[in-house]
């Protein structure tokens, strides 16, 4: 009777929502976005350090091959300053050089040409310019070229058991020409399924635009094309489920978190823009700790610098003078290491 008593009282439990932990005691993954990888000279990126931009991904595959206890990579898109075939398969060569899995996401800059406000070479120079970014390959093109970092298909979504009871899922936030995110009602209907299916299993969301607002901005006009456009249908579906421990972002260029309901939302630096990072992140059954990883010298760091604060669209935003480049800098720093608890009753 009393065995009976216990199989009903568990049977309770699973029913009211036992959700996915983590399945280890650690762990540890890295986070490699806004890459913005160009083997073309004239190839522009607002702020980003393009023309360095092979050697930062050259750093950033020797700094992991050499990590210790690194299970995975996140390429949180924007791998490409615009998709040309050479640089296609430039940046594919170098990160198939990573002696451990890696998986990847589309960004906006991962297929044709965007319509982009790309800042001159040097800072400070006279003005921006409207620019087509010419690309030879499609959005499609580069879903097959990372077959089996993720992608399985033709399509720009897929979820993969990375680790034993651990589960990546990869969204496709990105509008084929626009800035701003997106994810139609096929792709929700796909995650909420997923996520469904796999309710046993720990689970990580990757998405390149944002899922919730981790500034005052994003919820203006100023810095709306940062998120998805239905970021609330999104939550929606998370929170119909209780396996989601954290939201991977980036389009951001933040290295800035929070906690929102049960979920912890991570947005991650850039490689190619101030301050030249990557996010190493560790997983453990009560926290997240990231930590954002220097990839270059002090010098091409101060000039990074120097062109986030030239940039319109990073710099205007916050006052003139001194005191508004203090806050720039800040906000785009971010945090150099963070942790957030991971909810222990996840309801």
């Amino acid at each position: 009777m009393r065995r009976l008593g216990l199989w009903l009282v568990l049977g309770t439990v699973l029913a009211t929502g036992c959700t996915a932990s983590v399945p280890r005691e650690r762990i540890t993954f890295a986070v490699l976005a806004g890459v913005y990888y160009s083997v073309r000279p004239e190839a522009r990126v607002e702020a980003a350090m393009v023309r360095q931009s092979d050697a930062l991904l050259r750093k950033a595959v020797t700094d992991l091959n050499a990590a210790r206890d690194l299970d995975f990579v996140i390429v949180a898109g924007d791998l490409l300053a615009g998709a040309d075939s050479l640089s296609l398969d430039r940046a594919g060569a170098i990160l198939a050089e990573l002696r451990i899995p890696y998986y990847v996401v589309l960004g906006e800059y991962d297929g044709p040409g965007l319509p982009v406000t790309a800042a001159a070479e040097a800072p400070g120079s006279p003005e921006t310019r409207a620019e087509l970014l010419p690309t030879s390959v499609s959005r499609s093109t580069i879903v097959w070229a990372f077959q089996g970092r993720g992608f399985t298909g033709s399509e720009g979504y897929w979820s993969r058991e990375v680790l034993p009871g651990l589960l990546l899922v990869g969204l496709d936030t990105v509008v084929p020409g626009q800035r701003g995110g997106h994810v139609d009602a096929r792709q929700l209907a796909w995650l909420d399924r997923t996520l469904a299916s796999r309710a046993d299993k720990a689970t990580i969301l990757i998405a390149h635009h944002g899922i919730v607002p981790l500034h005052p901005l994003d919820e203006g006009v100023a810095w709306q094309s940062v998120m998805v456009d239905n970021a609330g249908a999104v939550r929606d579906v998370l929170a119909r489920h209780k396996n989601v421990l954290m939201v991977v972002t980036a389009h951001h260029h933040l290295a800035q978190g929070q906690v929102t309901g049960p979920i912890v939302y991570l947005a991650s630096p850039s490689v190619s823009v101030w301050p030249l990072a990557y996010h190493l992140v560790r997983l453990t059954p009560k926290e997240v700790e990231a930590v954002w990883i220097p990839l270059a010298d002090d010098a091409l760091t101060q000039q990074a610098q120097d062109r986030l604060l030239a940039s319109p669209t990073y710099r205007s935003v916050f006052p003139a003078g001194e005191d508004g480049d203090t806050a720039c800098i800040r906000l785009f720093g971010g945090n150099k290491m963070s942790i957030h608890p991971l909810p222990a009753i996840r309801p």
